[in-house]
C-alpha cells in the first residue's frame, strides 16, 4: 500500500491539522494500537468502553506517521499530522472505497445466516486457482474488518473476495456500495440475530441489500433450496440482475467418506465437477456447490476446482473434527444459530462402520441474538438432539436451560470444574455455542 496522506484527505473529505512535509505516504492503515506497523495511518475508532482517540500520541510512538480524529479542535503534540473528519468510522469505508477504486479487480460477496465464512474461503480457494486472489481477513466482516480487508489488495490483483454480515438493517447495504460486486452469494436465511428483526422475512430483506451496490452486469448466486431465496421478495429485489439458483437438482452425487469428507458430484450448464468436501455435513455440500458455480461462472475449470478442494482446510472452529486420547472432538464453537446447530447434530450423529458403537455427546452453549424466538428454538434443538440419538446433552448457559439436556451448567466455569468427570475416553463429542459461550475452553479442557 502506498496512498500520500493528501488522496486521505480528500477520499475522506477531511481537513489537515497541523503540517505535512510533501509528499508523505502511508505504507498501511491500523485501527488498533497493538497492531500498528512503521508508516501506517492510525484510525482511532469510539468503542462502548474505549476510544481509539486516546491512543493517538501511543500510535505515533510506535510508529504512526498519520492520524485521523473526529475531535474538531484536536491539535496533535504528537508531531504527526492529524486529519479532521466528521466521522472516523465513515471515514474508513470512504477511504476503503476510494483504495477499492484505484486497483482493477473484480469482487465476489457472500453473506448469509450460515455458511458464509466457509463458502467465503472456497470461493477464494477456487479462485486463487485462475487468479491472484484477496480475501476477507478471517471473519471480518462488517463496517470496520471489510475495509481492513479491501486495503490488502496490491497493485497485481486480481479478485477480492469479501464476506459481508449484518445483525441489523442496512448494514449490507453499506457493505456493498462500498465492496461494489460484481458476484453477489446469499447461502442461507436462518433466525441469526432474528432478536434485531421482526421475522425471516426481514432477515432477507437485510440479506438482499448485498445487490445494492452490484454492478448493472452483476451475478446474484442464491441457494436454490432456500424458500426465501426462491420467493416474490427475492425475486423482485433482484429482477435487474442475472440471477442463478445451484440447488440440489445439480448434485448428482454425494456420497459421504468415512466420518469427515463427501464425495460430490455436481453438474452446472453441462459442466460436471468431481470433488470432494473435506468437511462432515450436507450443509457444507451445498457451501461447496455455491462455490463451484462462482467458480465456473469465472471461467476456472473443473480440474482447477477439484484440485482447490484436495488443498482445502476449514475455517477455525467450524466443524473441525480431531482425536485426542480416544476422543474424536467436533469443534464447532466459532458460533451458533438454530440451522447450524441442527447441521452440527446430524454430523456428531452420522455412523460409520468403525464409530457406531461409540457414545454421542453434544455439549452445546446458548445460542444469543434470538429475541423472541430464543426459547422456542433451544427447545426445538433440545428436541433435535434426542429424535437425532444424541446420548448425553450438556447444556451450559441461561438461555440453554430450554435445551431440556441430561446436564445443565448455569455458567463455564461451573461446567469446566467437571466436564472431564461427564465424558468418557472413547465417546464423541459435539461442542458448540455463540461467540459469547466461549466454548474453546471446553475444547482446551477435552484437549
Amino acid at each position: 500500500m502506498k496512498l500520500d496522506i493528501q488522496e486521505i484527505v480528500k477520499a475522506t473529505g477531511g481537513r489537515l491539522l497541523g503540517d505535512v512535509i510533501n509528499p508523505m505516504y502511508i505504507e498501511g492503515i491500523c485501527t488498533d494500537t497493538r497492531k500498528i506497523a512503521a508508516g501506517s495511518l492510525f484510525i482511532p475508532l469510539a468503542g462502548v468502553q474505549v476510544d481509539g482517540h486516546d491512543f493517538i500520541g501511543q500510535a505515533a510512538e510506535k510508529g504512526a506517521i498519520c492520524a485521523l480524529t473526529e475531535r474538531e479542535n484536536a491539535v496533535s503534540d504528537t508531531s504527526i499530522p492529524i486529519i479532521y473528519v466528521k466521522s472516523t468510522r465513515r471515514a474508513l469505508m470512504d477511504l476503503a472505497d476510494y483504495y477499492r477504486r484505484k486497483h482493477d479487480v473484480k469482487v465476489v460477496a457472500i453473506t448469509g445466516s450460515a455458511g458464509k465464512t466457509t463458502t467465503k474461503d472456497m470461493v477464494a480457494d477456487i479462485l486463487s486457482r485462475k487468479y491472484r486472489t484477496k480475501r476477507t481477513i478471517g471473519n471480518f466482516n462488517n463496517d470496520i474488518g471489510m475495509p481492513l480487508s479491501i486495503f490488502q489488495l496490491e497493485a497485481d490483483d486480481e479478485v477480492l473476495v469479501l464476506e459481508m454480515g449484518m445483525n441489523h438493517a442496512n448494514e449490507i447495504h453499506e457493505l456493498s456500495l462500498v465492496g461494489v460486486p460484481d458476484i453477489a452469494v446469499i447461502t442461507h436465511i436462518g433466525d441469526a440475530h432474528i432478536e434485531n428483526f421482526e421475522n425471516r422475512e426481514g432477515i432477507l430483506h437485510a440479506k438482499l441489500e448485498i445487490v445494492d451496490g452490484l454492478r448493472p452486469e452483476g451475478i446474484v448466486v442464491l441457494n436454490g433450496d432456500d424458500p426465501l431465496l426462491t420467493g416474490t421478495i427475492a425475486a423482485e429485489k433482484v429482477k435487474d440482475f442475472n440471477v442463478l439458483f445451484p440447488a440440489a437438482a445439480n448434485i448428482l452425487k454425494a456420497d459421504p467418506v468415512g466420518f469427515q469428507e463427501t464425495r460430490c458430484v455436481f453438474e452446472w450448464h453441462g459442466e460436471k465437477v468431481r470433488l470432494t468436501v473435506p468437511i462432515p455435513g450436507s450443509h457444507m455440500v451445498m457451501n461447496a456447490l455455491l462455490a463451484t458455480v462462482v467458480g465456473l461462472e469465472m471461467g476456472v475449470t473443473p480440474v482447477e476446482i477439484t484440485a482447490a478442494f484436495e488443498s482445502f482446510t476449514p475455517p477455525e472452529g467450524r466443524l473441525n473434527i480431531f482425536e485426542s486420547g480416544g476422543k474424536t472432538i467436533i469443534d464447532d464453537v466459532y458460533n451458533a444459530n438454530p440451522a447450524s446447530m441442527i447441521e452440527a447434530i446430524k454430523v456428531l450423529c452420522r455412523k460409520t462402520p468403525e464409530n457406531s458403537h461409540r457414545r454421542r455427546v453434544a455439549i452445546l452453549g446458548d445460542m444469543n441474538e434470538l429475541g423472541h424466538v430464543a426459547e422456542a428454538r433451544h427447545r426445538e434443538v433440545g428436541e433435535f438432539a434426542a429424535e437425532a440419538g444424541v446420548d448425553l446433552v450438556v447444556a451450559i448457559g441461561e438461555l440453554s436451560r430450554h435445551i431440556n439436556a441430561h446436564t445443565h451448567f448455569d455458567t463455564l466455569d461451573a461446567a469446566l470444574e467437571v466436564l472431564n468427570d461427564v465424558v468418557r475416553s472413547d465417546d464423541m463429542i459435539l461442542v458448540k455455542g455463540s461467540r459469547g459461550m466461549k466454548l474453546e475452553q471446553v475444547v482446551s479442557l477435552l484437549k
